[in-house]
């Protein structure tokens, strides 16, 4: 099994990329709401703005601060390449620097949580 994270940055996405979720028979996600580590440093205080350039200066939005983060947990019988590759088609022509990025991480187990009964 792994666990399939995206940090979506342009949400105009999310929705596009949950119902692939949906088309490709991903049983279920996890959204939650981020902040990358730049766009916080930016919101604290302006002298640290001067450190943070190249690829996160063009990337941070001043309307949007927040990003979506989308995790699942892929069972080993799923073609991990063919869904990483679906969700690229779908940003592949955007205008946007950044729109987000993904990586997957191996999970060992999992462990529902439920009361005693």
């Amino acid at each position: 099994m792994e666990a399939l994270f995206i940090v979506l940055n342009d949400l105009s996405y999310m929705d596009e990329i949950l119902n692939k979720f949906v088309e490709l028979k991903i049983k279920g996600a996890t959204i939650i709401e981020s902040q990358g580590m730049a766009s916080a440093i930016m919101n604290q205080d302006a002298v640290f703005s001067s450190v943070l350039s190249g690829p996160f200066s063009r990337s941070l939005d001043a309307d949007q601060k927040y990003s979506k983060t989308i995790f699942t947990v892929l069972p080993d019988n799923f073609d991990k390449e063919n869904i990483i590759g679906e969700i690229k088609k779908i940003v592949e022509d955007s205008k946007r620097h950044v729109i987000g990025f993904m990586f997957t991480l191996p999970v060992s187990g999992i462990y529902p949580l439920k009361p005693k009964q």
